[in-house]
């Protein structure tokens, strides 16, 4: 599935709404991808190039997401509950709306609140 994927990317398709549970794609180039509503939960996305993607509703539950590059991303009201983002470049990404709770690791000194995140009351 990681080189379907990333082939489809390569070509400029949209992953909207795909079905990408636990996948790995640690390191990959995954430059203005479209994950808009994918399940992307359990992902293995450490270090990878997700700059300008649009991950807006994404489920991105459990993802390891530590030292990737999401600067300029989309990720609107994606679900982040239990998310890894440490490390990771935020610098002018959308969050508006993304949901998180207590068990999402964010880079230090972000704050949610300022970035127009909902907190989770599950």
């Amino acid at each position: 599935m990681r080189d379907n994927v990333i082939a489809k990317i390569a070509a400029g398709e949209s992953l909207e709404q795909a079905e990408l549970v636990g996948i790995d794609l640690r390191g990959v180039d995954l430059h203005a991808a479209d994950f808009s509503k994918a399940n992307l939960s359990q992902a293995k996305l450490n270090g990878a190039n997700l700059q300008a993607a649009d991950l807006s509703q994404a489920n991105l539950r459990a993802a390891h997401l530590s030292q990737a590059n999401l600067a300029d991303a989309n990720l609107s009201s994606a679900n982040l509950i239990w998310t890894n983002l440490r490390g990771a470049n935020l610098s002018g990404t959308d969050l508006h709306e993304a949901i998180y709770d207590d068990t999402t690791i964010f880079p230090e000194h972000f704050e949610p609140e300022e970035a127009g995140m909902v907190r989770s009351i599950e």
